[in-house]
């Protein structure tokens, strides 16, 4: 059985991921609500002049990603690889609760759903947790993919198809028939299926097989009632539209972007709504990007998907890759890995394919340290990077790269343009003496009771290799462990012990 958007929430909810408002609340005051509590998932329940609860954020933290694939926060790649690697063809069912609730001609109203303004300076209210869904006008092939529309009125809305994705290309070859191209779009999934439906394949992949593959299970699909389009049964909301053949011609935004900053004016396709059909009491589903923290925010669900890309792209050049994170601080565009280089040059390897071998351009900053270092510990990675790296040696700069358009900090938004990308090499040469970079970490803590006698003859035993004290001292416990420290003083008053170049306690010879 298909997991649900209502099933997911009580999912959350059950692993404290989740802040239910029971409260009326304005619309004015969505936005505000979900954003302090970035944390979390919300869901609002009531909305005044809204007979339709509200969720959203659910997929903004590695906790909630980890959780929809069931396993730990840092298995969350291996499991995505592994889940990509198969596909489960989907089933068709006759019905599905998707379409409990039909409504056609005039009875289509987009304003019945709690559309808010996410940002203050928003053109319009968006649709933006919405998988639009569409077959290959030459394949037959179906795609899933993300896509944002800004409500133009109550059957109309704009969709953001400026990016070289499927959508686009679906409709570029209808424009070029003079032919609308079908589009189901859907609201309200679970994160499991969000996940799937950003998963890049061929162009003769059908995306349900793909879906299906992530999900572990075949997807049912029931068919529109008004587009020759199939739809998961498990949605909470449809929309069956149309894009018409008429081009780039409606004005978007400007709206608040994945990088916390506003994105300009710009013209887009137009999506019509012929019919709009939904569970009896559905859920609505909105996507979170911006403000103050745009990488605690469903943007979130790109984060996997770009490391496994990186991840691949280590492991395939031969690197000893051990994990990689997308940081949320730089909102994707920081790349932390972690490595066991084997030769000289795997570093900057490594820091090379990490700012050049994802697909989407992600990310502008890598990181590169060794497997030591928790690559989800901040302050450790900080720390490898002042500790561990010469700034005139370790620092890599590359100019002239694929850009995301978005980026501020660009000289123009306006596509075709290039960015400069900066690596920084946290690893220990391979060529350096360890010793000298290791964390000085505490004594591992002795649970055992350890209390035995203390003899020279023993500890000069134990000298006959080098050891470091505490090798020697976690022997014993107790009173047996101050006898020790008095037998070591003993054998260096009587010249019978020394220390070599790493510290370590011998025994003197002849």
């Amino acid at each position: 059985m298909a997991e649900t958007l209502g099933g997911w929430l009580r999912k959350l909810e059950e692993n404290n991921l989740l802040q239910r408002i029971s409260q009326p609340v304005s619309i004015h005051e969505v936005a505000d609500i979900i954003s302090r509590n970035y944390m979390k998932a919300t869901l609002i329940e009531r909305i005044d002049g809204y007979d339709i609860p509200l969720a959203a954020n659910i997929a903004s933290n590695r906790k909630m990603i980890a959780l929809a694939l069931g396993v730990g926060e840092d298995e969350v790649v291996g499991e995505l690889e592994r889940r990509t690697q198969r596909r489960i063809p989907p089933v068709l069912v006759d019905d599905g609760p998707c379409k409990e609730v039909v409504k056609t001609g005039d009875d289509v109203d987009l304003t019945v759903f709690p559309l808010h303004l996410q940002h203050e300076l928003d053109a319009a209210p968006y649709i933006t947790a919405s998988v639009a869904i569409a077959k290959d006008p030459e394949r037959g092939v179906y795609n899933l993919g993300i896509y944002r529309m800004m409500l133009r009125t109550s059957r109309e809305t704009g969709v953001d198809v400026t990016a070289p994705h499927k959508l686009r290309a679906y409709y570029q070859r209808a424009l070029e028939m003079g032919k609308p191209l079908e589009v189901a779009v859907v609201v309200g999934l679970p994160t499991i299926d969000l996940l799937g439906s950003l998963i890049s394949s061929p162009y003769d992949v059908d995306e349900y097989e793909v879906l299906g593959g992530i999900r572990g299970e075949p997807v049912e699909l029931v068919k529109c009632e008004t587009i020759d389009v199939y739809v998961p049964s498990n949605a909470e909301i449809v929309l069956e539209c149309e894009m018409p053949p008429i081009g780039w011609t409606v004005d978007e935004g400007p709206y608040g972007e994945f990088t916390g900053t506003y994105g300009g004016l710009k013209m887009n396709p137009v999506m019509r709504v012929k019919a709009i059909t939904h569970r009896r009491n559905p859920i609505f589903l909105s996507a979170t990007h911006g403000g103050r923290r745009p990488g605690r925010t469903d943007l979130h669900l790109l984060f996997p998907i770009i490391e496994l890309d990186l991840y691949r792209a280590l492991r395939q050049a031969g690197i000893d890759v051990r994990g990689i994170r997308l940081h949320p601080g730089g909102a994707g565009m920081w790349a932390i890995a972690s490595i066991r280089p084997r030769a000289p040059g795997d570093s900057k390897t490594a820091l090379a394919l990490l700012l050049t071998a994802s697909r989407q351009a992600f990310p502008k900053y890598a990181v590169v340290v060794d497997e030591d270092i928790d690559i989800y510990d901040d302050e450790q990675v900080v720390w490898a990077m002042t500790y561990r790296a010469q700034p005139s040696e370790d620092i890599l700069i590359l100019d002239g790269l694929k850009a995301i358009p978005l980026d501020p900090s660009l000289p123009s938004d306006m596509p075709p343009v290039t960015t400069s990308k900066m690596g920084f090499d946290a690893t220990i040469p391979v060529d350096r003496p360890r010793q000298r970079f290791e964390p000085c970490l505490p004594p591992k803590p002795i649970t055992e009771d350890r209390k035995q006698e203390v003899s020279e003859e023993d500890l000069l035993k134990m000298l006959d290799k080098p050891r470091y004290l505490a090798e020697l001292a976690r022997n014993y416990t107790g009173t047996a462990y101050r006898k020790f420290l008095k037998t070591m003083a003993n054998l260096r008053e009587r010249n019978l012990i020394a220390r070599d170049q790493q510290g370590r306690y011998v025994r003197k010879q002849g």
